[in-house]
């Protein structure tokens, strides 16, 4: 897994956040920053659920919701396999953009990223169709662009 420094990450987040939908120049702005497909998808997938958790941290009624602390990734078998959201490193860094942006702006780069967030697509539906956040338990982001195998440990070589 490419390592990315905290500077990288949020330069990445300017640019996914600069307007409301992601495009091609978008994702050429971020491919020119790490020029690695597996690292634009892990940012452009990862970076957005950061932003929709910490907004849905902060929605009415959501002080009796469980947000989760794991997301899934596929393995080479197609099976989901569930990590702990740390695991991701763009995740940790994101989040403490994320919390801070929701603190001191700007309001659009929140708003952007948090709206292609597939936590809060979920929250909203469930609003929509008359729900409550009251007592609600959210699952885990699926990264279906992302395998299994870039989050766990590698085998040591005495290992069969």
């Amino acid at each position: 897994m490419e390592a990315l420094s905290s500077d990288l990450i949020y330069q990445a987040v300017k640019i996914l956040g600069a307007q409301p939908d992601a495009d091609d120049a978008v994702e050429a702005q971020v491919r020119a920053l790490v020029q690695d497909d597996l690292t634009v998808r892990r940012l452009a997938d990862v970076v957005p659920e950061a932003f929709g958790l910490v907004l849905a941290s902060h929605l009415p009624g959501a002080e009796n919701m469980t947000l989760p602390d794991t997301f899934c990734a596929q393995d080479e078998d197609g099976e989901w396999v569930e990590f702990p959201l740390r695991r991701e490193p763009i995740f940790v860094v994101a989040l403490d953009i994320a919390q801070h942006t929701f603190h001191n702006g700007p309001r659009a780069l929140m708003q952007n990223l948090a709206d292609r967030s597939s936590l809060l697509s979920a929250i909203n539906k469930g609003l929509n169709a008359g729900g409550s956040l009251d007592g609600t338990t959210l699952g885990p982001p699926s990264f279906f662009g992302l395998p299994a195998a870039l989050y766990q440990p590698a085998a040591s070589p005495d290992t069969p």
